[in-house]
């Protein structure tokens, strides 16, 4: 996971239920622990991030986010230099990479 520099982020607000979230979370990243976890969400560290041009990672915090919020949390999605954005920019660019890996998939085929 990646830290600082280009990335996309998720936070979780402190206060939040750790064990609504420790479930979803090391669902999509199982080397994570429970106190590893409990101690991003204390410390105001993001809980997943990754580079920005990793389009798994991307997915990943999206399918976080989506995840949480069902169970009635409300995360924070961050971009580049720590700018909070919201889902649907994080969509866009998810869809731009699978507009692109089909492009690519395409041309190979030729």
């Amino acid at each position: 996971m990646s830290e600082t520099g280009d990335t996309v982020g998720i936070k979780i607000p402190k206060g939040t239920p750790i064990a609504k979230c420790v479930t979803v979370i090391r669902k999509i990243e199982p080397a994570l622990s429970i106190s590893d976890v409990s101690n991003r969400i204390n410390n105001d560290d993001y809980v997943l991030s990754y580079d920005y041009t990793d389009d798994s990672g991307v997915k990943k915090i999206i399918k976080c986010y989506k995840e949480l919020t069902k169970l009635g949390i409300s995360p924070t999605l961050y971009e580049l230099d720590d700018e909070e954005c919201d889902i649907e920019l994080l969509e866009n660019l998810n869809k731009m990479y699978d507009e692109i890996e089909s492009e690519i998939d395409d041309e190979d085929e030729e």
